[in-house]
């Protein structure tokens, strides 16, 4: 479905990713046994890079990737309007309520601020910036712009609560904007929050031993709420995999559920961007996969660090 008419966008996506990490540079990566060693050919092969430090503490290289991050949604933005515009701007709020947690975290722990946070605050959502001064909890929830997030904050009795009342605030919130609007959004948004439900309710049934139905995100796409009820009684991988073998999910699920179901999302999100057609959803597909690759930067370079093998780290990368 053709959602928008300038060419351009597709041209700039392509070239943008044409730039991107390929699997034998992230194999190269692997093969290496010291973090310089890593780092070096990490900024050969990306070339916005040049003026990290070859022994890059975890932080600066999050934040350097998140730059990267910044300017693609940048290069994006100037072209977009409308519907399309709206969808977007919706769409990006998932950096907005990381940002939000991030700095939370580091409040209630007494951590210093990291420039992993300010750097989204600085350049993209500067109306956070007050909250980086917050002394306190109650100081922190005041200064919180958005009065939905707001809410949660204040409402919210523990930080698992916290945590998921964000996340299913985002999902709702993008699925409510794009339904209607654009077709192929809303499939995969669908399809991501029958995974996250699923994946939410063995975690919890896992760790817990009890699930509570208000964790869901409301909406259900391929499953229904009587899939979910038989997942809350898994007590295995094996017996999930079982109750997925009768629904379009089955074979996702292999050895690690969370790896497993970020997998298949990677590889639907790689699947929807070479559709070559004008559509909003190979932008929200590009910065995805982009997302995955900033993920599997950090996993590799941290595995060095931590003196792991190359095989231990290729089970924890998403390919």
């Amino acid at each position: 479905m053709k959602t928008f008419n300038n060419p351009s966008i597709n041209a700039k996506l392509k070239a943008m990713y044409s730039k991107k990490l390929k699997k034998e540079d992230l194999e190269d990566l692997m093969k290496q046994e010291y973090i310089k060693d890593a780092i070096i050919i990490l900024k050969s092969k990306i070339k916005n890079l040049e003026d990290l430090s070859n022994d890059a503490k975890r932080v600066e290289l999050e934040n350097a990737l998140d730059k990267i991050v910044i300017d693609d949604m940048r290069k994006i933005d100037k072209y977009l309007n409308g519907n399309n515009k709206k969808i977007w701007q919706k769409y990006i709020l998932k950096y907005k309520i990381d940002a939000i947690k991030k700095i939370y975290e580091n409040l209630i722990t007494e951590e210093s601020k990291n420039i992993e946070n300010v750097i989204w605050v600085d350049e993209v959502f500067t109306d956070l910036k007050p909250l980086l001064k917050a002394r306190n909890r109650e100081d922190f929830i005041d200064q919180i712009p958005d009065q939905e997030i707001k809410e949660i904050f204040e409402n919210s009795k523990n930080n698992f609560e916290l945590e998921n009342k964000l996340d299913k605030y985002y999902f709702e919130e993008l699925l409510k904007v794009v339904k209607g609007k654009n077709n192929d959004i809303e499939r995969t948004l669908k399809y991501r929050i029958d995974l996250l439900n699923i994946f939410w309710t063995y975690r919890c049934q896992k760790y817990y031993g009890i699930v509570d139905e208000n964790i869901l995100i409301n909406s259900f796409y391929k499953i229904d709420i009587n899939t979910i009820r038989e997942v809350e009684k898994v007590r295995t991988i094996e017996d999930l995999k079982q109750i997925l073998d009768n629904t379009v999910y089955k074979n996702i699920i292999k050895v690690d559920v969370e790896k497993d179901l970020k997998r298949a999302l990677y590889k639907r999100s790689k699947s929807s961007f070479r559709k070559d057609i004008l559509n909003l959803n190979i932008v929200i597909s590009y910065f995805e996969m982009i997302e995955i690759e900033k993920e599997n930067i950090i996993t590799i370079i941290e595995g060095i660090r931590y003196k792991l093998k190359g095989p231990t780290i290729e089970k924890k990368i998403i390919i």
